[in-house]
């Protein structure tokens, strides 16, 4: 009876969503800790699922290691080892205003980031790196993360 119980107890965690969850890793935050992060996809998957004309939001939680008067946001598609610029329209994350932040940003403070961005029906059907930065007014890596993501 227990050889059971332990068995079916070992089949469930092999199946687990948290054994599949989204592998997000940090590429060099320097200036900030991230706290989490939220992204509009099935976060249990092991890539985010882009969908061609629809928005993908994403939410960076983090605290500071030291003061920030500016926050600009950089993001490149890495695809086969080649990081492509993906320009955003609303990068000064404290001049757009449904960005979350206001600056200047104090350190040991939390902060919410928010950004969303169209998925055209133009873009190639791909498994991509996302690299989202966010810089301080001296180019320093506030929060770097990796995000594994494939266009539908």
């Amino acid at each position: 009876m227990y050889r059971m119980i332990v068995i079916i107890l070992i089949v469930c965690l092999c199946f687990s969503p948290m054994y599949r969850a989204i592998n997000i890793d940090d590429c060099g935050s320097k200036v900030g800790k991230l706290t989490s992060i939220t992204l509009d996809c099935d976060m249990t998957k092991s890539v985010c699922d882009l969908i061609p004309d629809t928005n993908a939001t994403i939410r960076i939680d983090f605290t500071l290691e030291k003061d920030v008067s500016k926050v600009n946001a950089i993001v490149h598609g890495i695809v086969m080892d080649i990081p492509i610029p993906f320009p955003l329209p609303n990068a000064d994350a404290c001049q757009t205003p449904d960005s979350g932040i206001t600056c200047p940003l104090n350190k040991g403070e939390t902060y919410h980031y928010k950004n969303t961005l169209p998925v055209h029906k133009s873009y190639p059907k791909v498994s991509v790196t996302v690299k989202w930065q966010l810089k301080d007014e001296n180019n320093e890596d506030i929060i770097c993360v990796l995000i594994p993501a494939r266009i539908k």
